[in-house]
């Protein structure tokens, strides 16, 4: 091999370093950005939730409120969680709040997914009422596996942005400032009595989890399925 093939042969193999080395550099770039896009995003939502459970606490007592809590499962074989984002346990019942702050225009079809048009981008994201009635079904199930029944448990979706509307609107599905009469306009008036409420509050106390564990895992189970279903089509 003379030197000239050599000098080909380094040259070769230096811009092959390079061009790897960039495109490592690309990818690493890539997912520094869209983990810092989910960062901002999930504190968006944590600001809201914070503002939220503020809210419920004044208006119905820490003791009446569970906030950011995982509750497993029952009837599933793995041990998978849900996340809740608040729960209001009165003696109507027990409301189930799950809370988002999108902005923009929100297509809600009856479908598995909406669509939020926001600076001219369109992002799917799953049915809140179906995820939330997901929720109600869990508590439902441990409440009855620790010998709690009839108890009336409903559901709400709470926007808090201003900067939000909607293609439809549902009974159900409202904004920060009326969350607090529609969680005392709901369930069933005296339906438990107190010694029932205090019942009802310690089993979730009791049976639901902030481990941070579970938190991430869950997180993870999200961004997997998001990613899963980016794809689909309005």
């Amino acid at each position: 091999m003379n030197d000239t093939q050599k000098l080909i042969i380094i040259l070769a193999a230096s811009l092959a370093a390079v061009i790897l080395i960039s495109v490592i550099v690309f990818v690493l770039l890539i997912k520094i950005q869209t983990s810092a896009r989910r960062r901002k995003i999930e504190s968006y939502g944590q600001k809201s939730e914070e503002r939220i459970d503020a809210l419920l606490k004044k208006a119905f007592g820490a003791e009446a409120v569970f906030s950011g809590i995982y509750i497993q499962y029952l009837k599933s074989e793995e041990k998978k969680y849900a996340e809740i984002d608040h729960l209001v346990v009165t003696r109507s019942g027990i409301c189930v709040v799950e809370v988002k702050s999108h902005n923009g225009s929100i297509r809600c079809p009856d479908e598995k997914y909406w669509w939020q048009t926001y600076n001219d981008k369109k992002i799917s994201f799953y049915n809140p009422l179906w995820q939330n009635k997901m929720h109600t079904k869990i508590v439902g199930e441990l409440l009855r596996s620790e010998g709690q029944y009839n108890v009336p448990i409903y559901s709400v979706v709470v926007f808090t942005s201003r900067k939000v509307t909607f293609s439809k609107s549902y009974d159900n599905v409202i904004r920060t400032e009326k969350l607090v009469d529609y969680v005392k306009k709901n369930g069933k008036k005296n339906a438990l009595s107190t010694s029932q409420t205090r019942r009802v509050r310690d089993i979730i106390k009791h049976s639901s989890t902030k481990d941070k564990s579970v938190a991430r895992r869950h997180k993870s189970a999200i961004r997997g399925f998001k990613k899963k279903n980016s794809g689909k089509k309005s």
